[in-house]
C-alpha cells in the first residue's frame, strides 16, 4: 500500500536534522538522507514517499524510523508501528525488535503489553521470568491476564529489559554467548544498569586471534624476529581494528538504549545477559 503525502506532510524539526543511528541508508534510501543532511524536509518526504511506493523493507524500516523520531515528519507512533508490521509482514529481521523498542518507549505511553509480546515474537534472549509461550500469546485476553499476573514489578523489569535488548537487536544480529564464540562479546547487567562491551571483552577475542595466528606460524617457522608482516597476521590485525570498531558502535548504542528506557528498582540481581555480535544489521 502506498501511503499518500497527506500522510507524509513535512514538519522540519527545529535545530540541526541528523540522520540518527537507526536511519543507516542504503540505495532506495539514499536519497532521503541526503535530503535530510541537506536540511530541506520537503524533499525528504518526496522522496521518502517515492521509497514507499516500492513497498521494500528497507524504506518500511527507515520511514518507520522518520515517524518514530519526529524526523522530518509529524512524530507518530501509530504510523511507525504500522511501517515497521509491514517490514516485519514482508520479513525483515529487525521488525519486530523495532516494534518492541517502540513500545517499550516512554514515548509511546508505554504500551507494556505490546511490548513485551513484540519481543517475543523477535526472539528477544528476555529473561525466564519475562517468557510467556506461544499458545498464551495466541490470545490476547489469556495473554493480557498472565500479565496482570504477574508479581509487582516485574512487568516493568521485563519492559526495560525488552526495550534495551531490542535496540540492540535492531542495530545488530545479536546472539547469546553460549551459542557463539566469535564477534564481540556483551554483557547487561539490568539491575545495575550496566552494559559493557569495552576493552575487556574486546581484547580477550582479540588475544585469542592473536595467540592463533601466532601460533600456527611459528609452528610452520615462517614467524621471525623483525620479519615483514605475513598476509596473515595482516588479516588478523584488520580483524582487530574492527571488531574495536563493532564494540565501540555497541557501546553507543547500548547507552542510548539505556538512557532511552527507564530502569526501574524492582529489577532482579541476578538477571546478567551475555551476548555476542559480529556485525551490524545490514540494510
Amino acid at each position: 500500500m502506498f501511503f499518500p503525502k497527506v500522510l507524509l506532510s513535512a514538519v522540519c524539526i527545529a535545530g540541526a536534522i541528523t540522520p540518527v543511528q537507526a536511519l543507516q541508508a542504503g540505495e532506495i534510501t539514499n536519497a532521503v538522507v541526503k535530503a535530510i543532511e541537506a536540511r530541506d524536509c520537503t524533499a525528504a518526504v518526496r522522496e521518502l514517499n517515492l521509497a514507499l511506493a516500492g513497498a521494500s523493507t528497507e524504506a518500511l524500516l527507515f520511514g518507520g524510523s522518520m515517524f518514530e523520531q519526529g524526523l522530518c515528519l509529524k512524530q507518530s507512533t501509530e504510523r511507525a508501528a504500522r511501517l515497521y508490521q509491514r517490514a516485519a509482514d514482508a520479513g525483515a529481521g529487525d521488525a519486530r525488535s523495532r516494534l518492541a523498542a517502540l513500545y517499550a518507549s516512554p514515548a509511546a505511553g508505554p504500551d507494556k503489553g505490546s511490548a513485551i509480546w513484540w519481543g517475543l515474537q523477535a526472539n528477544l534472549p528476555l529473561p525466564k521470568p519475562c517468557f510467556v509461550t506461544s499458545e498464551i500469546r495466541s490470545n490476547v485476553d489469556v495473554f493480557a491476564q498472565t500479565l496482570t499476573a504477574w508479581p509487582s514489578g516485574l512487568l516493568d523489569a521485563c519492559v526495560h529489559v525488552t526495550g534495551v535488548l531490542a535496540a540492540l537487536d535492531s542495530e545488530f544480529v545479536i546472539k547469546l554467548a553460549s551459542n557463539s564464540q566469535d564477534g564481540v562479546a556483551i554483557d547487561f547487567s539490568p539491575a545495575s544498569g550496566r552494559l559493557n562491551a569495552g576493552s575487556t571483552q574486546v581484547n580477550q577475542t582479540l588475544r585469542d586471534s592473536g595467540a592463533r595466528v601466532t601460533e600456527a606460524h611459528s609452528m610452520s617457522g615462517v614467524l621471525q624476529s623483525g620479519a615483514t608482516p605475513s598476509p596473515e597476521q595482516l588479516r588478523a590485525q584488520q580483524a582487530q581494528q574492527e571488531l574495536q570498531g563493532l564494540a565501540k558502535q555497541v557501546e553507543t548504542v547500548g547507552r542510548d538504549a539505556l538512557a532511552r528506557f527507564p530502569r526501574p528498582a524492582s529489577i532482579d540481581k541476578d538477571w546478567l545477559i551475555q551476548l555476542r555480535t559480529e556485525s551490524p544489521r545490514l540494510r
